[in-house]
């Protein structure tokens, strides 16, 4: 299993790093970002022959939510994760963080900048919530790419449709981009469909004719779609910070922490994301002996409009003394679409923790029909 899964993402690695990146090229002056996951499982089963061992009773509640907003000169960014084990008859846990830093650039056009943040995490074996500060310097800027990948999708959406007899050129993808970005500037969603149209029909591909009413509503559905959200770049920092409270009651600590965020997409089917981070656990001046390494690896990847695909995998170390703590967590979900109405889904979950002699294995198939 292990041999299997570092080999996938080496080659999800591999195919990232060797593919252009045409989309990253584009600069937009300001970057909006936001995400929310919610999941949910429940499952009880009671033992009919009264074998309390053979009963089944577990919930989990997940919650998560990224935002990220940058422009030239300052930006900010939150994120926020609660996970929640439930149990009608057992222990219930939980585990909720929230992290959130706003930094300031040099210069409008440098990539290096200063930050400063706070983060706060409870859980059910915690005395208290525990609450840390930080300061630190970094360097690296996010692109919202979204508007180029919109572009593309209408360049292709009306190659298929036989309304382009070829590929619009760089120049006027670039110009389409520009135009979807700035919708705000616009009285209205038609005045800015009319100077597309002017762009697409000034490329010298247009079918005899010009657009016509079907293209131009199509047009409209990708530039109004909030679904799709691709951005490139990434950061890495460097910090400092100080426990303001410690959760278990324990000696106020001094905190050293690296991390790097990264993403990257080639097509505006598909978005890579990659996030770490390495930190002290008990003090700075013991980062090697005690620390916290954090991992998450996320491909999401739209085959056409009836399948998607999406991986992730999350690893987390604990080191106190000479011990560490490895847990890793490999998802896998297709997503099939056969009518706007109905959805297929194949989830597939793998997990392997300290203690375990085999990884287990989740396996979910579901079907959900709107009749109505």
């Amino acid at each position: 299993m292990k041999s299997w899964l570092s080999g996938t993402l080496f080659t999800v690695f591999l195919y990232g790093v060797a593919s252009a990146m045409p989309l990253c090229n584009y600069h937009s002056p300001q970057t909006e970002l936001s995400d929310l996951k919610i999941q949910f499982s429940y499952h009880y089963v009671n033992n009919p022959y009264g074998l309390q061992d053979w009963d089944v009773d577990a919930g989990e509640l997940k919650l998560s939510y990224d935002r990220l907003s940058e422009s030239p000169d300052v930006g900010f960014d939150i994120v926020a994760k609660s996970d929640m084990t439930i149990s009608l008859v057992g222990l219930s846990t939980f585990l909720a963080t929230i992290e959130g830093n706003i930094k300031r650039y040099l210069s409008p056009d440098a990539p290096y900048f200063g930050f400063a943040g706070g983060s706060a995490e409870s859980a059910s074996d915690y005395e208290r919530i525990g609450i840390s500060s930080k300061l630190g310097i970094g360097y690296g800027r996010f692109r919202d790419v979204t508007p180029l990948a919109k572009a593309v999708r209408i360049n292709n959406q009306l190659l298929e449709r036989g309304s382009l007899s070829e590929h619009m050129n760089d120049v006027d993808l670039e110009t389409l981009a520009y135009e979807i970005d700035s919708l705000s500037l616009y009285d209205s969603l038609g005045d800015l469909l009319d100077v597309l149209k002017e762009v697409i029909e000034g490329s010298g591909y247009v079918k005899p004719g010009g657009l016509d009413a079907l293209d131009i509503y199509e047009i409209a559905q990708i530039v109004e779609d909030d679904q799709l959200t691709r951005y490139c770049g990434g950061d890495a920092r460097l910090s400092l910070g100080y426990e303001i409270i410690d959760p278990q009651g324990d000696p106020n600590d001094l905190l050293a922490e690296a991390a790097f965020n990264y993403a990257f997409t080639t097509t505006p089917q598909e978005q890579f994301l990659a996030r770490g981070s390495f930190s002290s656990l008990t003090g700075a001046f013991e980062l090697l002996r005690a620390h916290k390494i954090e991992l998450r690896l996320s491909y999401d990847y739209a085959l056409n409009k009836l399948i998607t695909f999406l991986a992730a995998y999350d690893f987390e170390r604990e080191r106190w003394e000479d011990v560490p703590t490895d847990r890793h967590n490999l998802s896998l979900t297709v997503q099939v679409t056969p009518i706007e109405s109905a959805m297929v889904t194949l989830d597939m979950a793998f997990g392997h923790e300290p203690y375990f002699l085999e990884w287990s294995a989740d396996i979910t198939l579901g079907l959900s029909v709107d009749l109505l």
